[in-house]
């Protein structure tokens, strides 16, 4: 097998946290999945403690940073929002899932997931001011639709029927609107 990268590690991790939880997440069973052995690990990562840093880093740079440089290159200002919320309630992330639990438990995973929510709402916020809505509104408008797709992600896929794309642009053009 070739040798492994960092970002092989990175990934695997994430994969791992999001099946299995934060308590799989041991370098001789992660090295075990993956064919080699702890050495690997080691070589790229000082320890345990480095490697779950660079691992919520690796998080917030796949779910958040990457997500927001998308939106901003690839949608036209007026599509930003729908195709935000369109993820956000579309795709139910087991990894988000599994990050809340970590940051139950642990005051480093805590204050990662604290900045991503905050970068989140932030730019939701962004995108409602850029709509016509004045900022304190916006943050208020912002919060909530943070929380009704964390909400919506914690619901059981069976328990209820999938937003549809239109329902969710529906939605998108209701919050947007200023006066509403």
């Amino acid at each position: 097998m070739a040798r492994l990268t960092e970002q092989d590690w990175l990934d695997h991790g994430l994969k791992t946290l999001a099946t299995q939880g934060v308590g799989a997440l041991k370098a001789a069973k992660m090295a075990e999945k993956l064919g080699v052995s702890r050495g690997s690990f080691y070589w790229h990562f000082e320890d345990m403690r480095a490697f779950e840093t660079r691992l919520l880093d690796r998080w917030q740079e796949l779910t958040t940073d990457e997500t927001i440089r998308e939106m901003e290159s690839e949608q036209r200002e007026a599509e930003r929002l729908p195709g935000l919320m369109i993820r956000a309630l579309v795709e139910r992330p087991d990894l988000d899932r599994a990050i809340r639990v970590w940051a139950e438990i642990d005051a480093k995973a805590r204050a990662k997931l604290r900045k991503v929510d905050a970068l989140r709402i932030g730019y939701l916020c962004n995108l409602l001011v850029a709509s016509g809505l004045a900022e304190d509104q916006a943050l208020h408008r912002a919060r909530f639709i943070y929380a009704a797709s964390l909400g919506d992600a914690a619901i059981a896929p069976d328990a209820s029927p999938p937003f549809t794309t239109a329902q969710i642009r529906e939605l998108a053009e209701l919050v947007s609107r200023p006066g509403s």
